[in-house]
Formats: structure tokens, sequence, C-alpha cells
């Protein structure tokens, strides 16, 4: 008798073991087929424009694109962009300015960033707000309030004393750089600070290091990899800028060379654009395989940085 309740309570816990299994299996292969979806999707979306790099016989010019530029666009693969002179301004631009935002990015947000994760600063969870709002908003608001704190009010009025002009300058494009990629590279900061255990610092602390001390040699050490995701977060952020760079300082190539300084005009970045708004401006012109062939080119920066974040160990440091 017993011996028949165990082998009916074996059989029913293997149906149910096997039950569990079936339902496991279902629910993976359901997983797996969204997966594969999602990637053909994304494939889809950039392979289904590769077309768009191979110039067309039947691009009519407007008087809209005469008004814009008087050359003719080109008729070669990419709209032949690698053999202008602007192209690589614009590489230069792009690279120089989003280089020059995360640098500075780095130096106000780390401290800050460790600043909020240590401390109980007054009116913390308002600045989360406002940071996490940054992220998320239009970067053409972002612009838009840009121009009306710098063309408008106090502000303007202490810069204009000084002969100081920042929209439409390319001081002006690492000002709106810095808002935003300030904001991305932040939320990474301060996840790797949280992830480092204050009980470490203490212990340095206890064996007579000094505040510096056991921040640079303990802190930093344990957050090197959401430092190091924080910044490539906030050069691609910078780099890929287009809504608020267009809105705060338009595109250069229509403004007066006499509007910017020696400097820009020595190193003709006064005929650049940032690569973003130097796609806009091309596919603006009807120079269609242009435009795209720099926004392939945005697309592969933007993949190698999520390369680099993986293969860092920075993945869970982006929010």
């Amino acid at each position: 008798m017993n011996s028949s309740n165990d082998n009916t309570a074996i059989g029913v816990h293997n149906g149910r073991a096997t039950g569990m299994r079936s339902r496991a299996v279902i629910f993976t292969a359901i997983f797996y087929f969204i997966t594969v979806m999602l990637m053909l999707a994304v494939c889809w979306l950039f392979l289904s424009n590769v077309d768009q790099l191979f110039p067309r016989e039947d691009t009519v010019r407007t008087e809209a694109m005469d008004a814009w530029r008087s050359d003719e666009p080109t008729k070669e693969f990419a709209g032949g962009c690698w053999r202008f002179p602007s192209f690589w301004r614009s590489v230069n631009l792009t690279v120089v300015s989003a280089t020059v935002t995360t640098l500075i990015a780095a130096i106000l947000g780390i401290p800050a960033a460790y600043a909020l994760s240590r401390y109980k600063i007054p009116g913390r969870a308002v600045i989360d707000v406002l940071f996490s709002s940054v992220i998320v908003l239009p970067a053409s608001s972002v612009g838009l309030c840009l121009v009306v704190m710098f063309q408008y009010g106090p502000l303007h009025d202490i810069l204009d004393g000084w002969g100081i002009h920042v929209p439409l300058s390319v001081p002006g494009i690492v000002v709106v750089q810095l808002v935003l990629s300030l904001a991305m590279g932040m939320s990474a900061w301060r996840a790797a600070f949280d992830g480092v255990k204050p009980r470490f610092e203490h212990v340095a602390r206890s064996l007579g290091a000094s505040p510096w001390r056991s921040f640079r040699t303990v802190t930093l050490p344990s957050a090197r990899a959401g430092i190091f995701a924080g910044l490539i977060l906030a050069w691609t952020r910078a780099a890929a800028e287009f809504g608020g760079v267009l809105t705060f300082c338009s595109t250069f190539e229509q403004f007066s060379p006499e509007l910017f300084s020696p400097i820009i005009r020595a190193l003709h970045l006064h005929k650049a654009d940032p690569l973003a708004v130097n796609m806009w401006a091309q596919i603006e012109y009807g120079n269609v395989e242009y435009g795209f062939a720099i926004g392939f080119v945005l697309v592969m920066i933007s993949a190698l940085s999520v390369y680099v974040l993986h293969k860092i160990g920075g993945k869970g440091y982006i929010w």
C-alpha cells in the first residue's frame, strides 16, 4: 500500500516537473523569437537605407536648393564625402568639441556624482529629478532654453559687457553638448560610486589614509569601469548631438567669416558643422548620398561606443 502511494506521488511529481519544463521551453522559445525579430528589425532599419548611398539620376534641383547652395550635387557613391575638405572639417570639429565637452563634464561631473552618492545634500531628490529630466528632454528644447538664457536677461548683459558671444559659435556647441552629456555621464558615474561600499573607504580612513588618498586609492579603482562607461557615454552623446546644436548655433556656412574668432578661421572650423548638423544640411540641400554617408558614420560611432561599453563591463551603468 505504501509502495503504491509512493509511486503515485512520484508520478504526480514527475508530471508536474514535465509540465514546468514544457512551459519553460515554450517561454524560452517565445523570448528567443521576440529577440530574433527585434534583431532583424534593427538590421533592416539600417540595411534598407544602404541604397541611399548610391547616386540617383532622377534628382531634381529646386529653387530652394539653389538658394541654399549653387554648386551641383556630386553623383559619386556616398556623395564622395571623403573627397571634400568640409567632411573632414566636420569630423575634426565633432571630435574636438566632443572631447573638450567630455573633459569638462568629467571635471565637473565626477566630483558631483561622488558627492550625491556619499553625502546627504539638501535637495538631492530635486537634483536627481533635474538631471534625469535633461536626459529625457528633447535636445531642441534644451537648445531653446539656452537661446533664451544667453540672448536675454542678466547673463546676456554680463557677457555682452565683456564682449563674449556664445550663441552661433564653436564654444556654443560645447555649451549645448555639455548640458546633455553631463547629465548622461553623471548617471553612470553616480551608479558607479553607489556600487562601491563605503565600508572600504572607512577601513582606509581607519588605517590613517586621508579622504583624498582613500578616494584616489580605494574608490576610484573600484569604480573604474563605471567611470570609463560614463566618459564613453558623455563623449558619444556630445558627438551625436543635433537638435540642441542646430537650435543654439544653427549652421556655420551661412554666416560671414568675420563673426568667428581668428583661431576658428585659421582652423577653417567656420566652414564646418558637427557631423549630425552636416548630415541634415546635406539632405536638405539634396545631396542625399552625402547625408546618408554621414548618418552611417554616426551609426558606426554609436555601435563602437556600445561595443567598448560591453567590453569594459560598463553596460550596467547606462541607466
